[in-house]
């Protein structure tokens, strides 16, 4: 892949799946990372859209539950949003617009990792961080936007991996570039939720074998790098 060389690169985070080892756990869990570069040419196209929702409700003619959307969210909303939703992101440019998918197959993971949780997060976070950088060969200044989390400590945790992470590419490139992150509310960024859509997909592929709303968004997919154990990787390059 060519350099992305825009003087700042966005990358937003999400993840799914759970961090439950048991067989009520999810059988996957991954980091999804958004990569775009400003201007964000179809920002008013979801506000208005969300908009058009909330005004159904005025509509006589409009007989379905009352519509209270606030943000969009791929795992709450129904199925005629989230075909509204992937049409739109369907016709990004796939030359500003990059997906990358660091996903870990849960039984495969080593016991003793099992154990130590915030261990095993911090690590791979650390780990898929560094993949993205190395992958795209960023060598301008950009800025890490994740979903507000709800626990304070989980936010230092994740905060800290990816710090981790920057400062070993930045290092090891011997790079002078610049860079923040920021924890937002979804609700305050259409990326974020864009990137929560994105990781949906994604993640129904692999959790359940569904493809359907993963062919709307595959073509922006850089990597799907599967980990299967101690650092074993599987490279699904588009």
């Amino acid at each position: 892949m060519s350099k992305i060389s825009n003087d700042v690169v966005y990358i937003f985070v999400d993840e799914a799946g759970d961090m439950d080892f048991s067989s009520n756990g999810s059988k996957y869990y991954m980091f999804n990372f958004l990569v775009k570069q400003r201007p964000f040419r179809v920002h008013e196209h979801i506000a208005n859209y969300r908009y058009s929702l909330l005004e159904r409700n005025l509509d006589t003619s409009f007989n379905g539950r009352r519509l209270d959307i606030e943000y969009f969210h791929a795992h709450n909303d129904n199925k005629y949003i989230k075909k509204e939703l992937f049409n739109t992101i369907a016709i990004f440019d796939k030359n500003r617009v990059k997906v990358y998918s660091y996903i870990l197959e849960k039984p495969k993971v080593n016991p003793k990792k099992r154990k130590e949780k915030d261990k095993f997060y911090i690590d791979n976070l650390n780990y898929s961080i560094q993949m993205l950088l190395d992958k795209l060969q960023i060598d301008k200044n950009f800025i890490i936007v994740t979903d507000r989390l709800p626990v304070q400590n989980n936010k230092k945790k994740q905060v800290g991996a990816l710090k981790k992470g920057i400062r070993k590419y930045i290092k090891s490139n011997e790079l002078t570039i610049r860079y923040d992150i920021f924890h937002h509310a979804s609700s305050s960024s259409a990326n974020l939720q864009i990137v929560d859509y994105i990781s949906w997909a994604i993640f129904r592929k692999y959790e359940r074998d569904e493809d359907g709303y993963y062919e709307k968004i595959k073509e922006y997919i850089l990597n799907e790098d599967i980990m299967t154990k101690d650092r074993e990787i599987n490279h699904y390059e588009k």
